[in-house]
């Protein structure tokens, strides 16, 4: 099956290790264009073998590179698959996609699913299967703006699901560099939850949006209220392990588990850093 009509943006830095595979899950792609904010490896190299064309810029945020990317990378298609380089497509999400896009669709984009990945491990309980986000988008209709350490997106459109899910391998690079990355991602949550606001939701209650048919409305209504209550991690490992079932995972699940609830904590102590004013 020919690959869909869809343009393909990476985003990376110091990817080495994970974008060949992310490229060749894409391979059938004709349109690739890799976002590199400063890599000092191989990954610029391994890109371009790979026949993804290389554009820079430099990071600020989850929500400006994509925003840059839209801008200023000429696609030939108006629709495009945003990927992290931590990410592969399957040919069952390239297929639905294909069948979706023949409709001519109206709409600004698609939420995705996506399979959390440790190792060759896939977390379907405790990665808390499905999770979406717009990663299939038309490129005049939508723009994404700045949450937490990631984005959310931003339109007047109609926004569509998919079913199938793409594959992300959040620990490719292993353990210690993603305690290092949900440091500063844990900083930047902090920062939100201080000062709070979001596009979209400002003249909704927490009520109504915890109650909304919409799920992925009410995963983000849950989040905003977990921040209000004491010792969260305790509350997210319990969350995890009894409530998601994560130790059906086997021991991947049980280390998953401990690991979110050690992210918690660590917000947690940003929060109380910020609050009391110590220019940590």
């Amino acid at each position: 099956m020919p690959f869909p009509p869809v343009s393909i943006i990476v985003l990376t830095q110091d990817e080495e290790t994970n974008i060949a595979a992310c490229l060749e899950s894409v391979a059938g792609c004709g349109d690739v264009h890799v976002v590199d904010s400063g890599s000092t490896d191989n990954t610029v190299e391994i890109a371009r073998r790979h026949g993804a064309s290389v554009h820079h810029h430099p990071f600020h945020s989850f929500g400006d590179q994509r925003n840059w990317a839209i801008d200023n990378i000429r696609t030939v298609h108006p629709w495009q698959f945003h990927l992290d380089a931590d990410e592969r497509l399957t040919g069952e999400l390239i297929s639905e996609i294909t069948s979706e896009l023949a409709k001519e669709p109206g709409c600004g984009g698609y939420f995705v699913p996506s399979k959390l990945m440790l190792g060759d491990r896939w977390l379907r309980y405790a990665g808390d299967y499905p999770t979406y986000q717009v990663r299939l988008l038309h490129r005049e209709r939508v723009r994404f703006v700045d949450y937490g350490h990631g984005q959310r997106e931003q339109t007047t459109y109609a926004l569509g699901r998919l079913e199938q899910p793409y594959l992300h391998h959040a620990f490719s690079k292993g353990l210690e560099n993603w305690f290092v990355k949900h440091a500063r991602y844990a900083r930047q949550e902090a920062e939100n939850i201080v000062q709070p606001g979001e596009a979209g939701t400002a003249n909704r209650g927490l009520g109504e949006l915890l109650f909304s048919a919409d799920p992925v409305v009410r995963r983000r209504a849950m989040k905003s209220l977990s921040y209000s209550l004491p010792l969260r991690y305790v509350a997210r490992l319990f969350y995890m392990l009894v409530c998601k079932r994560a130790f059906l995972d086997g021991s991947a699940g049980i280390a998953y588990a401990q690991m979110m609830a050690a992210y918690e904590a660590m917000i947690d102590v940003f929060l109380t850093v910020r609050r009391a004013n110590l220019n940590l």
